[in-house]
């Protein structure tokens, strides 16, 4: 993600703006209010631009989203750095990097694009966060209401939704620290409807790549493992959505699992590898937001990196109650 320098703090400033708390109100059909936001982002069709501010770090994204033929389609297309593609309908999400002329195919699993962040079951967001309305804002010139979901507990982070009050389409979204400090802000910088999307418009723009280097994301987990693993300090909350074995030539040796957990607003990734006499250090290079918290120990003859958008403590607790069983042959 690109680094701006110092021109872009008087920005920084304002995408932060208005983050104080105002007095709030409680929700009173707060799975209808749910309902609502999930809908307008994927049942209306739109395009925009949005960025995402991490830190210091900022990333421009243009968004076109629309049903046709009764098939929701999205187009997300990169601005700053290296150009980057991702194309979604209803039975997977192509990701084109052409610099590298690869396509990374998706199926089976489905990231959350903004500002489609809120997903079926809706039960689940009360379970561990009180909901209530905080408020008016204004973003990308229009009136939207601000709505928080405040973690029951200290194993997750705040989040805040400002949605548009005429559609309901969530125009700004920010995960806030212990502190309520904003770690991550995404909004649209400007949006529109638009009910007669054009088809070419939700193409990609790579139509040459059908010689591309194709990679299917998950790839595959191993039949037989020969460990098992424990997490007695998993929060509550958080399930595992993936697990797959990832063989790199940057990393050599044994492939390392790697596990996805999230309680459908925040999620953490566990990495497990075999250490083989080698150090293993699978993700720190690579770890560049400071949204992220991280921890890097071993158990036994394993390294495990825990990394994610959840508290300090919190993957610090995971990985230091993991326990992993070697398997008898």
């Amino acid at each position: 993600m690109k680094a701006f320098g110092k021109g872009i703090i008087p920005v920084i400033g304002l995408l932060v703006s208005g983050v104080a708390q105002a007095g709030s109100e409680p929700v009173g059909d707060p799975l209808s209010l749910l309902s609502q936001l999930s809908h307008a982002a994927h049942d209306q069709s739109y395009s925009g631009t949005y960025v995402v501010q991490r830190g210091s770090e900022m990333e421009s994204s243009r968004i076109v989203h629309a049903h046709i033929h009764g098939e929701e389609l999205t187009r997300v297309e990169v601005l700053d750095g290296r150009p980057r593609e991702i194309i979604r309908d209803g039975k997977e999400t192509r990701c084109y990097y052409p610099v590298q002329h690869k396509i990374r195919i998706e199926k089976g699993y489905t990231r959350h694009l903004f500002p489609a962040l809120i997903e079926v079951p809706y039960e689940q967001y009360l379970r561990f966060y009180d909901i209530s309305r905080v408020g008016m804002n204004r973003v990308a010139g229009r009136e939207c209401q601000r709505i928080l979901l405040r973690a029951r507990d200290r194993q997750r982070f705040d989040h805040e939704f400002c949605a548009d009050v005429d559609t309901d389409l969530i125009l700004k979204a920010v995960t806030y620290d212990q502190h309520h400090d904003p770690l991550e802000t995404l909004l649209f910088t400007e949006v529109s409807e638009d009910d007669h999307a054009s088809p070419e418009l939700l193409k990609s723009t790579y139509p040459d790549s059908a010689q591309w280097k194709k990679v299917f994301f998950p790839p595959p987990v191993a039949d037989h493992l020969p460990y098992q693993w424990r997490i007695p300090a998993l929060p509550s909350g958080f399930s595992q959505i993936l697990q797959m074995s990832i063989q790199t030539s940057a990393v050599p040796g044994a492939p390392f699992e790697h596990l996805v957990f999230s309680d459908g607003l925040s999620s953490f990734s566990i990495f497990i590898r075999p250490l083989q006499g080698e150090d293993f250090h699978p993700f720190q290079a690579r770890l560049q937001s400071s949204a992220l918290s991280y921890y890097s120990g071993t158990v036994g003859q394993h390294r495990i990196v825990v990394v994610g958008e959840v508290p300090q403590e919190v993957v610090t607790a995971i990985g230091q109650s993991m326990t992993i069983t070697e398997e008898a042959h």
